[in-house]
């Protein structure tokens, strides 16, 4: 993984060499990374949304054969075959971790941690936390606008599945404790990769309205 990182590392002071600022660096590389992981996160959903329309045939199966396991894993095994779901989903989402993780250590390790950006001009270093709260907040605010989609009437025939209160509550939780305490670099990073996320995910809906109306 030390190769990886080296080579994400080179990559920002690459691209610093033409635009001069690391914060402008590190956002040129998180979308160019997320830009490659594309066709990974279409596989993705492709996979959860057949998964969730076979959900209620699983569950029917479960009911039946719950007794005979056996027999279980035999039907539901036919079921993900005829309907072509499977592991893939879990498989795409171990493939973006390590990813993740190598340009997470490549920003950490950059001379762009020691240094300033005009993106954050009210922070002093993307090395220290951004005690203004304004990164944080911003970063909090697009990882849960994608919770949002499924409560919009634009959107209201997909019959998208509502995540529950609770835990949304958790996942903003847990998210504060993470983005409150993090270098600014890092922030950064989160912040256009949660913006990335929450704007492909609306282009996905969007075009699944649309197919509907046709």
């Amino acid at each position: 993984m030390d190769f990886f990182v080296q080579i994400l590392r080179q990559a920002i002071e690459w691209i610093y060499g033409f635009c001069g600022d690391y914060g402008i660096a590190i956002v040129l590389i998180t979308a160019a990374i997320r830009v490659l992981l594309l066709p990974l996160n279409i596989r993705q959903r492709k996979q959860m949304r057949k998964q969730q329309e076979i959900a209620g045939e699983a569950e029917a199966l479960r009911e039946k054969y719950k007794n005979q396991q056996q027999k279980l894993n035999e039907e539901l095994g036919k079921l993900y075959q005829e309907k072509g779901t499977g592991m893939g989903s879990c498989l795409v989402s171990f493939l973006q971790f390590p990813i993740m993780m190598c340009l997470y250590n490549g920003i950490r390790l950059t001379a762009a941690a020691g240094a300033a950006t005009v993106l954050l001009p009210w922070v002093s270093s993307l090395l220290v936390r951004d005690r203004t709260m304004i990164l944080p907040i911003a970063t909090l605010a697009v990882q849960l606008l994608p919770q949002t989609y499924p409560y919009i009437r634009y959107f209201r025939a997909l019959n998208l599945q509502k995540m529950p209160v609770q835990m949304i509550l958790i996942l903003l939780l847990t998210n504060s404790m993470f983005a409150f305490a993090i270098p600014s670099g890092i922030g950064l990073y989160y912040f256009v990769s949660g913006l990335f996320t929450a704007v492909e995910q609306l282009a996905v809906y969007m075009f699944s309205v649309r197919r509907l109306a046709v």
